[in-house]
């Protein structure tokens, strides 16, 4: 079975590594243009070291330090404060300087992360002097939520376009199998999805497809059976009506009256026959099942004997006609439903007598080949167009009707033969003769690998 082709799933996958490389992207733009302080040079921390830096270089002049305060937080809008450790303010600047610091805050001046203050929200705390000198509070910028805000957003909006392709591309042919599966099931058996594509959805459809044809020519000849059934019934149902209807009229003549029964008799076993072939044929149907429910019967056979007795019955059937039996030497045993497989020798040598001449004998070859038992029946009849070969095992199907009229037969012969050899694992197939004639041959396991019945 060919593995079918996994496009669909690096499609998905790989979508999945383009959605989070564009939503990284994404949140990182974002970052870096509604980042005011930053200028795209980096953290906030690096640029607050440098406020601090230069904040140090006035510290012991109180003036120049307010005065440089005041002009660095002009310049970044924001409000600043300096404090000593103790929580005394040396500078200010902005319309609502920071707090100073509580004692537990105080280790983690110089982090890179900012402190929550309640009234300030976000400020960043960097040393202004070494060890424990002062330290510089810088409220953080207004945007914050804004910020994050638009961060959410352009990260929803880029998922958002970029994945509309991958589930319009999914969902599509999804919904579209969801039609054609619905058309299915509402008795619509010629819907068909009609889609081609190269990945696991396009083998789907194709799957869907095939089961949807063989559903409609399964319907299809299941309606052609049941039609051809019910004529090959009401033929000889007639011909018995006006047979009754005629031994009515004439009562007194028992001559002609045993003529009609005998040809009420054969008309009766024609649909002896016609029932027997539907029966069996529907006993076949359960070995599709599978193993489990197969409904042969193999069993060890000697292969002599058996054509012995095939010969036997031949004999009684055909008594005016010759048999030409060809068996190889020294014939092995097998396994195989003997029941079944005598039906299939029978129904190929009645063909061969029903079309061939009188005159003529039929031959039957029993050989080896392939590991397998090959049967060949031959007649020397007119044979079968070769236009007509590939249908001569279909239901109900005979090359010519209106020979087939006057020999008798319904059509289901060869069908039964070829799924009996199938349910054997074998095969069966016919091919004209080189002069004259036709010749119906099927090849048989010698060891069955089916499971023996409880």
């Amino acid at each position: 079975m060919r593995r079918p082709r996994r496009r669909l799933f690096w499609r998905i996958y790989l979508n999945g590594l383009l959605l989070i490389l564009a939503a990284t992207v994404a949140v990182t733009a974002t970052a870096l243009l509604v980042q005011p302080e930053s200028r795209f040079h980096g953290r906030p921390e690096r640029l607050h070291q440098l406020l601090a830096a230069e904040l140090q270089r006035h510290l012991e002049a109180p003036a120049e330090l307010q005065a440089t305060l005041e002009r660095f937080c002009a310049t970044l809008q924001r409000s600043g404060a300096v404090y000593r450790r103790d929580g005394t303010r040396l500078a200010a600047a902005g319309t609502a300087p920071p707090a100073p610091l509580a004692g537990e805050e105080l280790p983690r001046i110089g982090g890179w992360h900012p402190l929550r203050q309640a009234d300030q929200g976000w400020v960043y705390a960097t040393a202004v002097g070494p060890g424990d000198g002062p330290y510089l509070l810088l409220a953080g910028p207004d945007s914050g939520g804004l910020r994050f805000a638009l961060a959410l957003a352009a990260v929803l909006l880029v998922v958002a376009l970029v994945s509309w392709p991958l589930v319009r591309a999914l969902a599509g042919p999804l919904e579209r199998l969801t039609r054609t599966s619905r058309a299915l099931a509402a008795g619509d058996l010629s819907a068909r999805s009609g889609l081609a594509r190269r990945d696991e959805v396009g083998e789907l459809a194709r799957a869907l497809d095939e089961m949807a044809g063989r559903l409609e020519e399964r319907l299809r000849s299941e309606k052609e059976l049941l039609a051809n059934i019910s004529h090959e019934i009401r033929t000889p149902l007639a011909r018995l009506r006006v047979a009754l209807e005629l031994c009515e009229d004439s009562p007194g003549d028992a001559a002609q009256t045993l003529e009609r029964l005998q040809g009420m008799g054969a008309d009766l076993a024609d649909l002896e026959r016609l029932v027997d072939n539907v029966l069996t044929s529907a006993r076949l149907d359960l070995a599709s099942g599978g193993p489990a429910g197969l409904p042969l019967r193999p069993r060890e056979v000697s292969l002599g004997r058996f054509f012995a007795d095939t010969a036997a019955r031949f004999d009684r059937h055909h008594p005016a006609r010759f048999l030409e039996l060809r068996l190889a030497p020294e014939l092995p045993d097998a396994q195989f439903d003997p029941e079944l497989v005598n039906r299939v020798c029978d129904n190929l040598l009645d063909n061969a007598v029903k079309y061939s001449p009188p005159d003529q004998p039929v031959r039957l070859d029993a050989t080896l080949a392939e590991g397998g038992l090959r049967v060949e029946v031959s007649d020397f009849g007119e044979g079968v167009p070769e236009a007509d070969l590939p249908r001569l095992f279909e239901p109900f199907f005979r090359s010519d009707r209106s020979r087939s009229r006057q020999t008798g037969g319904t059509g289901l012969g060869l069908t039964l033969c070829r799924r009996i050899i199938e349910a054997h694992g074998g095969r069966i197939a016919a091919s004209p003769r080189p002069a004259k004639g036709m010749t119906f041959g099927f090849t048989l396991p010698l060891q069955s690998d089916r499971p023996e019945p409880s």
